[in-house]
């Protein structure tokens, strides 16, 4: 099982530099209430702390690439600023994640006393590695509401779990069953001179990049005709050229469906590159069953994507709007480097913890965060 730590937090907030805690950092009231589903209310002070968990781990990563202002500009081309996209994931989430609570005993799930004293443990570790500014901005005062994060993020990965073992799938043989082929690319796009300009071929450089290509096509040894090319052999498995998801120009994977096993193709010309192909398996028993693991898997979230748009559509959420909007980013974060030999710096798991905190890695992709400090 992977493992996942609590990002340690050390705050010199751009805003508050030099100045007392008590002029700036968390301002909110952590029991005004985010939002209701339902009938239950959950917390400002749950709410902030996972969106200040959410911007530590944006920050430690992306700042450096997008600037000091990042929070305030429109990067993902939504019409929104970043601070009001990230928000708005943070509220969805908690929306799901309640609502996996809400139906944790339909499932028969629940969280231990051992898991729960897991869960303390690493709220602790986490209050312990930071420092008292850090911990007033990200609302972590209150270990409870670092608790509560880690208790939603397992049970969303148990209902997740669980909920897909219900799901009734079937993938037929047919359905994943792959071709096999092994290709070179000559690319015909722009390209980089010695100057680092950016040139297109002329008409001459592309007809001789063709020769290049035709004599691969002809040549008896596929592979040795690529190596001499000065180009590289790559394969690729796909299951025909109808795929909607497929990676490859429709011409591609044409042309690999009018080969038989161990033929090569004539050159395959697309508005970017030349392409030899060679079909190496008719039905790549291999890829076929990987293929019809990652369809199974596919339809098994679909099933489980239904189930929580059911209850979604069912339930009743209501944001508080006044108080969401008092969550602001002013505060910079970055990461911590991974060898600080100060334990106050750096989290990370005890044995026994490791399950608890990494139901946050396996159920959120986009937070790949491990220690921060804040800047």
């Amino acid at each position: 099982m992977r493992s996942k730590r609590l990002m340690a937090l050390l705050i010199t907030g751009a805003a508050c530099m030099g100045m007392a805690v008590s002029g700036c950092g968390n301002q909110i009231n952590e029991n005004a209430v985010f939002a209701t589903l339902d009938d239950t209310t959950i917390t400002m002070g749950v709410a902030n702390f996972f969106a200040k968990y959410e911007q530590a781990s944006y920050d430690s990563y992306y700042l450096a690439y997008f600037g000091e202002d990042m929070w305030n500009n429109d990067l993902y081309g939504s019409g929104n600023t970043m601070a009001h996209d990230v928000k708005e994931d943070v509220a969805e989430r908690l929306q799901t994640m309640y609502l996996l609570k809400a139906h944790m005993d339909e499932y028969k799930i629940s969280i231990s006393e051992e898991e729960e004293a897991k869960i303390a443990k690493a709220a602790d570790d986490f209050i312990a590695a930071n420092s008292a500014d850090a911990i007033k901005q990200v609302g972590a005062e209150n270990k409870e509401n670092v608790m509560e994060m880690l208790r939603l993020y397992t049970i969303q990965e148990k209902m997740h779990n669980r909920i897909k073992e219900d799901a009734d799938v079937e993938v037929t043989d047919e359905e994943a069953a792959q071709r096999t082929f092994s290709y070179v690319t000559i690319s015909t796009a722009a390209h980089t001179d010695e100057d680092s300009n950016t040139v297109e071929y002329t008409e001459e450089e592309k007809a001789d990049l063709k020769k290049k290509a035709e004599d691969i096509a002809a040549a008896e040894d596929f592979d040795t005709a690529v190596t001499d090319g000065g180009y590289t052999t790559s394969t690729a498995s796909y299951g025909s050229a109808e795929d909607e998801d497929a990676s490859f120009d429709k011409a591609v994977l044409e042309a690999a469906d009018a080969l038989k096993e161990g033929e090569v193709s004539p050159v395959i010309e697309t508005e970017s590159a030349y392409y030899v192909l060679r079909l190496d398996s008719e039905h790549d028993e291999e890829a076929s069953a990987s293929k019809k693991e990652s369809l199974i898997s596919e339809k098994e979230e679909a099933y489980y994507d239904d189930i929580v748009s059911g209850w979604k559509e069912k339930a009743t959420w209501t944001i508080n709007e006044k108080e969401w909007e008092k969550v602001t980013f002013e505060d910079r974060f970055a990461q911590i480097a991974d060898d600080t030999e100060s334990p106050s710096e750096e989290i990370t798991n005890t044995e026994g913890t490791e399950e608890i905190i990494d139901a946050a890695e396996d159920t959120e992709a986009a937070d790949g965060t491990e220690a921060a400090e804040t800047k």
